[in-house]
């Protein structure tokens, strides 16, 4: 049996150990050559900007309106469901309908560009046909 005087070293050492570990590791940096992103997700088919949306829209519209950005791109994008006609249509019309919300909260028009990448650059890759709800976004990037 192990003695008492053991058992209390031992519960000594771990408590010791537990505090030297490494401090919690920290979420990785963005590189400082990529301009932060923010996403805007949609539902299939849809133009409708949601309560998420319009709140990270107005987030986005804070930094956009700091001194020393030179410009705001709106991407949009589609699931692989539908067909390449009406995704290239449908994620433009995301893209716009962002950039007016962004114009709404005060970024100057002449900043904001917008283009649709329908389903050319999917945030989950999927198979032709399959409707993934996080490739239905738009995603915007501020440059400074």
């Amino acid at each position: 049996m192990l003695s008492r005087a053991f058992l209390l070293s031992f519960f000594a050492l771990l408590a010791l150990a537990a505090c030297e570990t490494d401090p919690a590791p920290q979420p990785p940096v963005q590189p400082r050559d990529e301009p932060p992103v923010h996403v805007v997700f949609f539902d299939k088919g849809s133009l409708r900007i949601g309560p998420w949306g319009l709140a990270t829209i107005k987030q986005a519209a804070v930094e956009a309106k700091k001194p020393g950005v030179k410009m705001v791109t709106v991407t949009g994008h589609t699931d692989r469901a539908g067909s390449d006609k009406v995704n290239d249509a449908l994620s433009l019309r995301r893209a716009r309908a962002v950039r007016d919300r962004l114009i709404r909260e005060g970024v100057p028009a002449t900043l904001v560009s917008t283009r649709g990448l329908a389903e050319g650059k999917p945030f989950m890759p999927t198979e032709d046909g399959v409707g993934q709800p996080e490739n239905r976004r738009a995603e915007i990037t501020i440059s400074h």
